[in-house]
Formats: structure tokens, C-alpha cells, sequence
């Protein structure tokens, strides 16, 4: 049996090795065997969540258990009691699979499902009754602090790069709520707080640029992408993109989320395409593809919307705005690295590089 990454991953947690000796021997790697693997891992966004067919078969039998708990749950009510102990019965299952046997899909299964458990016996414990009532800020604190504790705990004790998206998720929500409190005097509801939409988009622009910024400073201490690093990057990354995109486009054209609908002028399609233009650039020179991807329903609300104007093209203006962004994405996809050796040739970009990609010690 050959060492992989995985196992290296496992050395560093136990300290037999450090994360510098672990980089030095995936590349003694490269060296020795010719092999492009490594190397090329170093250059994509990699999914380490699958490492055979076992992954998912564990991850149908997690989501499983899961269901049984809830049907356990139900009949004690959802008592506080009942939804501890399903919670506990998680806690058990990743000590199996997020610490002896480090499976990814199922850990993110049970993850969920402890946060879930954790976070609705903790709402059931300090607020009666179990059932969610008509939105109150005391219970969304409650939820929402509940959840970032929890996937917190969840976080230090398996080291799952998922719950830091978790964690990052229920900060951005603790932080909305407060914000919200604080500027919309008069305001005592969740469903309250979501018409204002402007102070909506104001906040989520704000959070998801913070964000953004960890997960930039993060993707600098692992250029290279071989540590447990990327992997928490990766879904910070995939927390900012939405939160950007969607107010980024609210603000800027007053297109709703989405984008799908709500583009009704050709003034504001050219601004979606002129933005998603600046944005791919974004994703380009961090070489991260998420940006995009929640993106590309404004694109193909613009798309639809200059298709559906023309005369040449408006009977088949879904037609066309699909296959102009399917083009695009194979396209992209295709020649992401061309691309980016291309851009890097702009001082401008080059410089960005250098001093904002380059590894932060």
C-alpha cells in the first residue's frame, strides 16, 4: 500500500510529521515518480470529498441514521432530551467516520445533522415551546449563537474543513440580525428586517468581502494547496460568493436574487454582463471558480432578456442564452490555466499576484 495525501494529512494531525515536512515529501513525489498528480492538484480547485464508492455508500447509511433519529425524536415530541440524544448519537458516528476513518461526504452529513440536533434541543431547552413561533429576535439569537457554538465545538474536536462554512454561516447571521436591530428602528422581526432590502444588500456585500478576505489571507499560507488549508479556503470561498454576487447586483442594478426574471431593461442587461465580465476576472486571478457559479443566473437573465429584444432571436431566446452560457462555461473550463497565463501577462494582474496571492507566512 503507497502513502497518499490523506495519510500525510493523518501524520500531521498526530504530529509525526509537520505540515512543511508534508509539502516536502508530496514533492520528494513529483521528483521521484515524474508523475503529474500532485502538480496538478496544485493548479485546480480539489474536490476531496470522494476517495471511492464506500464514501457514498457510507453516506446513504449516515443520512439513514439521521432519519432514524428524527423519527425517534418525534415520538418524545422533539423534547429537548430527545433531540440532545440524537445529537450525541452524531457526535458518536463522526468520532467513526471524521476521525478513525476521516470520510468526508458522510462527516458533512453528520455535521449537519449534530448542528441541527444541537441547535434545535438548545432552542427547545431555553425557549418554550419546541416549535418555532412567529419570528422573535430573542429566538433567532438563540438559533443562530446556538449554531455558531456548536459547529464551533464540532469544528475543534474533527478539524472537518465543512464546518467552517457552517461556522462562518451562522456568523454572518448573528451579525445580520444585530446589524439589522441596530439601523431598522421599529423593526422586530426576521420577515421584518428581510424588506429593507437595501440595508439587506449593504450587509450581505459588507459580510461577504470579510469573508472573502479570510478565505484570501487563508488561500495565501497554502499556495501551493496541498493542506487541510485550501480545503477551509475552498468553502469560505463558496460562503462569500453568493453574499457578494447577489448584493453586488441588487445594489448595482436593482436586480432582485436571481436574476432569472428581474432583468427588464437593457441598461441594467449590459451592466449584468459587464459585471460578471469584472467578476470572472476576480475568479480567474484567485483561481477560484465559485464566484462565478453564483453568477451565472444573472448572466442567464441578461442573456434571456437581449435574446428575447431581438428580433432574430426572441422565439428561441432560452435556446440561445443556455447554449451562449454552456459555450462559455465549457470554454472557461477548458482553458481556465491558458486563460490565466494570458491575464498575468497585464503588469497590472501580475502585480495582484505577486503581492496579494503571494504566500503569507
Amino acid at each position: 500500500m503507497s502513502l497518499t495525501s490523506a495519510h500525510l494529512d493523518v501524520a500531521v494531525d498526530k504530529n509525526i510529521i509537520t505540515a512543511d515536512q508534508r509539502a516536502a515529501l508530496l514533492g520528494l513525489a513529483d521528483e521521484q515518480t515524474g508523475s503529474a498528480s500532485h502538480g496538478s492538484a496544485r493548479e485546480e480547485e480539489q474536490f476531496r470529498f470522494i476517495s471511492g464508492f464506500n464514501d457514498v455508500f457510507l453516506a446513504i447509511g449516515v443520512a439513514l441514521f439521521v432519519s432514524a433519529c428524527v423519527m425517534s425524536a418525534n415520538i418524545f415530541s422533539f423534547s429537548a432530551s430527545s433531540l440532545a440524544a440524537a445529537a450525541v448519537g452524531m457526535w458518536l458516528v463522526s468520532e467513526i467516520l471524521a476521525v478513525r476513518m476521516r470520510r468526508a461526504i458522510p462527516s458533512m452529513i453528520a455535521a449537519l445533522a449534530f448542528v441541527g440536533f444541537t441547535v434545535t434541543a438548545s432552542h427547545a431547552f431555553l425557549t418554550d415551546p419546541v416549535r418555532f413561533g412567529p419570528g422573535g429576535l430573542t429566538q433567532a439569537y438563540t438559533v443562530t449563537i446556538a449554531a455558531f457554538f456548536w459547529a464551533t465545538l464540532y469544528y475543534v474536536r474533527f478539524r472537518l474543513p465543512f464546518s467552517v462554512f457552517m461556522i462562518g454561516s451562522s456568523a454572518v447571521a448573528i451579525g445580520f440580525i444585530a446589524f439589522m436591530h441596530l439601523v431598522s428602528s421599529g423593526i422586530e422581526t426576521i420577515e421584518g428586517f428581510f424588506k429593507a432590502q437595501n440595508l439587506v444588500a449593504i450587509y450581505a456585500l459588507v459580510s461577504g468581502l470579510i469573508v472573502f478576505a479570510i478565505a484570501m489571507r487563508i488561500d495565501r499560507m497554502d499556495p501551493e494547496r496541498t493542506s487541510r488549508k485550501t480545503d477551509i479556503a475552498f468553502w469560505l470561498h463558496l460562503l462569500a460568493a453568493p453574499l457578494i454576487v447577489h448584493a453586488l447586483m441588487y445594489l448595482a442594478t436593482g436586480i432582485e436574487l436571481g436574476g432569472l426574471t428581474t432583468v427588464v431593461t437593457l441598461a441594467s442587461a449590459f451592466w449584468v454582463i459587464a459585471i460578471f465580465v469584472a467578476l470572472s476576472v476576480v475568479a480567474l486571478v484567485i483561481d477560484r471558480r465559485a464566484i462565478l457559479v453564483a453568477a451565472l443566473t444573472y448572466l442567464g437573465g441578461a442573456l434571456w432578456f437581449i435574446a428575447s429584444s431581438s428580433r432574430y432571436a426572441s422565439s428561441n431566446a432560452e435556446l440561445v442564452s443556455v447554449l451562449i452560457i454552456a459555450i462559455f462555461v465549457i470554454g472557461l473550463g477548458v482553458g481556465w490555466h491558458a486563460i490565466r497565463r494570458t491575464l498575468f501577462r497585464i503588469p497590472v494582474l501580475r502585480s495582484i499576484e505577486q503581492t496579494v496571492l503571494s504566500k503569507q507566512v
